[in-house]
C-alpha cells in the first residue's frame, strides 16, 4: 500500500514501468504533457479503478503520462510478475483484465472520434452521449471541473461555456451547476453531431 498526498506524482514519463496500480481511495488524474507545454487530461480515476496496465504490458519502458493524486490517495502497486501469476491462476480475473484493456482501447477510439469533430457543439454533444452515456431527462455529473472538460475536448473554457449556453438556448440541455448537466433532448444532441 502506498499513500500519496494531493498533487503528488504516482507515475511519470521518466519512471520505469514496473507496476500497475489499484486506487483504493482518493482520485487520480492521468495527463499527457505535450512538447508545446500544454497538458491534456486523458483519464480520471476514482476508487476501485486500475491504472498503468497498458504501459506495463506494452513494449514501452516508461509510463507515457503523468499520474497525479488530485486528493490524498491510497494505492496498491502490483508487479508484472505478480499480475501474470494471478492471471494464470484465475480465469475470471484474466477475463476481467482483458475486458479492462479492451474497454480502454474502446475509450481511446471514442476520444479519437471526438477530437475529429470540428465544431465545439459537436464535441460537447459527442462527449455527453458517448463518454458520459447521457440519456433523455437524465442529470449528468461531470467527474471533474468544466475547465478540465474543456481541456479534454481541446477547446478553451470560455468557448465551452458559450457553446453550453447556446445548447441551453436550443433547449437541448440545462446547466444545473458547475458540474451537473441535465439532458433535455438526447435525440437533438445526436442530430447536432451529424448536422455539421
Amino acid at each position: 500500500m502506498v499513500n500519496k498526498k494531493k498533487e503528488e506524482l504516482v507515475f511519470n514519463p521518466n519512471a520505469k514501468t514496473q507496476y500497475i496500480g489499484i486506487l483504493i481511495s482518493g482520485h487520480l488524474y492521468i495527463e499527457k504533457n505535450l512538447p508545446c507545454g500544454k497538458v491534456v487530461p486523458i483519464f480520471f480515476k476514482k476508487s476501485g479503478e486500475v491504472f498503468g496496465e497498458v504501459a506495463l504490458f506494452s513494449s514501452t519502458q516508461t509510463y507515457p503520462c503523468n499520474i497525479t493524486a488530485k486528493r490524498p490517495s491510497e494505492i496498491i502497486l502490483i508487479s508484472k510478475e505478480n499480475i501474470l501469476k494471478l492471471l494464470l491462476s484465475d480465469i475470471l480475473v484474466m477475463n476481467n483484465f482483458l475486458q479492462l484493456i479492451a474497454n480502454k482501447a474502446l475509450f481511446l477510439n471514442l476520444k479519437t472520434e471526438l477530437l475529429s469533430y470540428s465544431s465545439i457543439q459537436q464535441k460537447i454533444c459527442y462527449s455527453l452521449l458517448n463518454e458520459f452515456d447521457a440519456k433523455e431527462n437524465e442529470i449528468i455529473t461531470l467527474p471533474f471541473s468544466k475547465k478540465t472538460w474543456a481541456e479534454s475536448l481541446n477547446v478553451s473554457r470560455p468557448s465551452l461555456y458559450r457553446e453550453l449556453k447556446s445548447l441551453e438556448n436550443y433547449n437541448l440541455l440545462k446547466c444545473i451547476d458547475n458540474n451537473k448537466i441535465g439532458i433535455i433532448n438526447a435525440e437533438g444532441l445526436a442530430n447536432l453531431i451529424m448536422s455539421e
